[in-house]
């Protein structure tokens, strides 16, 4: 026993060393070494402070050792080093995520509104992290496109018009010339120009010198795009803003979109792939300090919500700069019916920024995104200084490795990160998601862990329903389980041998049985096919469902139900707060939820509070494992006690106290009397000063069965209207079993044995302790019965499985 402020040296000891095996054998030698020096750190300075790496002692060490002592800097030193070595309080260590961690992508951004001069900052993958393909590509691709494909151009220097027509010839199919400029003295000049056109037609049209290129092309031929599949958007650029630095802009965006035969012939190829809707130059490299919103994302906004996609400043900023690039015409459709006029575009005065022209620039890729077509950057090698960067293009294979490095998508949520007021509910993070190839449906479970030691009553009938429902759906359907909050440690892998360990990171989605660690949210990115239906489970996993789902309709279209184990009330888990708010919205607006509610009290008392899509009660069965291992024992002076510390609805506290209070009011008997607190292990001294007690923490099954079959009194308390396994099972097992009821719920009504208190005191909970094990004595040596609970009606449908199968196969159509 751990003894509070009177603990001795012996038992400090026995409580470091318990600790210490507790943490061996659940985390590893790793974290016992990282939590032996979080308790130097604690006896050397304190529990917390600041973190000073070793490799930086020699830089940073000094500075701290003047302002807070030698203390302060080793402990610090300390803290560095256990936070590196005990996972689950400093840095994850799961190797199945060592590629998402190598691929993860770094952006340069600031929560900052506006910066001083108004300019809104963008978020932008940082220079190394932002990949473009290699043109022309290192083998003959063989574009399918047929036909001719427009080339609009608009011409306000046609002097510069001829370098474009050179290029142009580049382009192996026909090519219509569409060529635009603002006075009748340039169009005959333009006309001289093309006179030896001999690869299409050739149409110019004259346009007021208003929004630039960007109005030419999109209203002054917006009548064009209807007519042809593909187009390329080019114009005589200058930009005499920019200097000497800029000079070489225009003739860097041709050579990387039409700079030769085989360039042209890769871009073309690109659009071999359907959901490809347009093709862009990387960012000549001397503007890329300067991408940004700049004074444009007001205009951006209002012009995307005429689209009917809200946008904001978090999400990634990508876009054609310079507005030159490679397009399908349904592509661009979005903007072609906003209905754009001449007149809606200021005059021209030398603007550089904050005009309709500029942001309508920044926005072509979102709404391509909308339209659910992709992007890809390409670069020719010798005009791009970051190597690195420019993947090679060998095969058609390294088109679809390099599209889940060069595509992120400008619609979807990246922002992963929990910001200082949400640390109290970081299970709420965000999942990023990447649109996945993969055609086939998919049955997805998200489960907070799937790691023995975590996965309670709850977790575990979820991963049993999910096995039930996945396989029903036969091998047409795919599964993948998820893991939101616990990594995945080797226990967890290996409990689910049937599963391929998968890294969370955008890939080919090409495991048709996958478990995927999504516990580091910041490193990647969840794989999301057309065909995924979600099973959630927690209610921030219902949460995440419905986020990722609305990620899934943004890529694909279209919306989809999901299934929602409704497990508890667990909104109440929270008294009056904000995940009380955010838990109680999952079940809102239900008209997306197909439940499935354990147990006929709990589907009692959450219909009657909400509506859903179906709702199917899931009635309450002995575990069929258990019940094959109960076994016929001599009863024995035990008391099995349910006793998770950390899960308040199971009443701990009043546990510990009823004991105490019978302890010491009939110290003889209690004396003979065993106490074995099961499901979760923590240190001993949190139950001081309950004596003869037990921290078993979590057992496997057969342990537990042994522990039914043996001990004569059961103590389990739930504050919700979930009836609880824990009581029923060992009502069933034949203990006297102490519970307690609750509005909606009277375990009574299926064991008339079990005492249900109504009113659960520390008192009154020590008396009816007091009075089972006085009533349990006479039995001490003898084998009783099992008990037969009374099944409840059922108030609603039952959860059979063929139709809720049924209902999953819709879904997914």
């Amino acid at each position: 026993m751990a003894g509070g402020r009177t603990e001795t040296t012996l038992q400090a000891v026995r409580r470091h060393l318990r600790n210490g095996w507790i943490i061996l054998t659940e985390r590893g030698a790793g974290a016992l070494y990282g939590a032996a020096m979080r308790e130097a750190a604690k006896l050397i300075d304190q529990p917390v402070g600041v973190f000073l790496a070793p490799r930086d002692i020699l830089r940073d060490g000094p500075t701290l050792f003047r302002s807070q002592g030698l203390r302060a800097t080793v402990g610090a030193v300390l803290r560095q080093i256990a936070a590196e070595h005990d996972p689950p309080l400093g840095r994850s260590r799961n190797p199945v995520n060592a590629a998402a961690r190598a691929a993860a992508v770094r952006y340069h951004y600031a929560h900052d509104l506006t910066k001083p001069d108004g300019v809104v900052p963008a978020r932008r993958p940082v220079n190394d992290c932002d990949f473009a393909l290699e043109v022309p590509f290192g083998f003959a691709p063989q574009p399918k496109a047929a036909g001719r494909v427009a080339a609009i151009v608009h011409a306000f220097y046609p002097e510069t018009l001829p370098a474009i027509l050179a290029r142009l010839a580049n382009i192996p199919l026909g090519v219509d010339l569409f060529v635009s400029t603002d006075t009748q003295a340039k169009k005959d000049e333009i006309a001289k120009a093309t006179t030896g056109w001999s690869k299409g037609a050739v149409e110019i049209r004259l346009v007021p010198n208003r929004g630039r290129d960007i109005a030419a092309k999109f209203v002054g031929f917006a009548d064009v795009y209807a007519r042809y599949d593909l187009f390329l958007h080019l114009h005589t650029k200058k930009s005499p803003h920019g200097g000497a630095p800029l000079a070489r802009w225009l003739d860097y965006l041709l050579d990387n979109l039409v700079g030769s035969p085989g360039i042209a012939q890769a871009a073309l190829a690109l659009f071999d792939d359907p959901k490809m809707g347009v093709v862009l130059p990387q960012h000549l490299f001397e503007i890329r300090g300067i991408l940004n919103w700049g004074y444009d994302y007001e205009l951006a906004r209002g012009l995307m919500r005429k689209m009917g996609v809200e946008i904001d400043k978090n999400r990634v900023l990508e876009f054609p700069s310079g507005s030159m690039f490679w397009g399908r015409s349904a592509a661009i459709r979005g903007l072609l019916d906003l209905g754009l006029r001449f007149d809606g575009f200021p005059e021209e005065s030398g603007q550089v920024d904050g005009t309709l022209a500029h942001a309508i620039e920044r926005i072509v890729l979102m709404a391509a995104e909308a339209r659910g077509y992709e992007w890809l950057k390409i670069v020719r090698r010798d005009l791009y200084p970051l190597g690195a960067t420019v993947l090679q293009v060998a095969g058609p294979k390294d088109i679809a490795d390099g599209r889940l490095k060069v595509f992120q998508p400008c619609l979807a949520a990246v922002d992963t990160e929990v910001a200082p007021y949400a640390r109290q509910q970081k299970e709420t993070r965000p999942i990023a998601a990447y649109p996945s190839r993969n055609p086939r449906p998919r049955l997805n479970l998200l489960v907070p862990s799937v790691n023995p030691l975590q996965t309670f009553g709850g977790v575990a009938t979820a991963l049993r329903l999910f096995e039930t429902w996945a396989d029903a759906l036969g091998p047409a359907f795919d599964k993948r389980i998820v893991v939101t909050d616990a990594e995945i440690e080797p226990a967890g892998y290996a409990a689910l041998p049937g599963y391929a360990p998968t890294p969370f990171v955008a890939s080919h989605d090409a495991a048709a049985r996958a478990l995927v660690d999504a516990s580091e949210r910041g490193v990647g990115r969840l794989d999301l096919r057309d065909r995924d239906i979600f099973v959630a489970t927690a209610w921030w996993t219902a949460g995440l469902v419905r986020d990722v789902e609305r990620e899934r309709a943004r890529f694909f279209g279209g919306a989809r139900p999901f299934l929602y184990l409704v497990q508890d009330d667990e909104p109440n888990f929270y008294g009056w707060s904000s995940k009380y708010a955010l838990a109680e919205a999952t079940y809102r607006d239900g008209a997306d939820i197909i439940a499935v509610i354990n147990s006929e009290e709990l589907y009692a008392a959450m219909t009657a509070k909400y509506a859903f899509r179906r709702a199917f009660c899931l009635p309450y069965e002995l575990n069929a494992e258990i019940a094959g291992l109960l076994a016929p024992r001599a009863r024995e002076r035990t008391i099995l006690v349910y006793g998770r510390q950390t899960v308040h609805r199971n009443g701990f506290e009043l546990i510990c106290a009823a004991l105490t209070r019978w302890q010491q009011r009939d110290p003889i008997r209690a004396s003979r009397w065993e106490i074995a607190f099961l499901g979760e292990s923590f240190v001993d001294e949190l139950v001081y000063p309950v004596q003869n007690a037990r921290i078993e923490g979590k057992v496997a099954l057969a342990d537990y069965a042994d522990r039914l079959s043996r001990a004569s009194v059961g103590v389990s308390l739930m504050f919700s209207p979930h009836p609880s396994y824990p009581p029923l099972e060992m009502a069933q097992a034949g203990l006297t079993v102490i519970a307690n009821s609750f509005p909606g719920k009277d375990l009574r009504a299926r064991c008339p044995s079990i005492v249900a208190l109504d009113d659960p005191t520390p008192e009154n909970l020590s008396r009816a302790i007091e009075q089972a094990v006085a009533g349990a004595e006479p039995n001490i040596g003898a084998v009783t019965p099992h008990v037969a609970l009374t099944p409840l009606a059922l108030p609603g449908p039952r959860a059979d499985a063929d139709e809720i199968v049924a209902l999953l196969r819709e879904a997914a159509q």
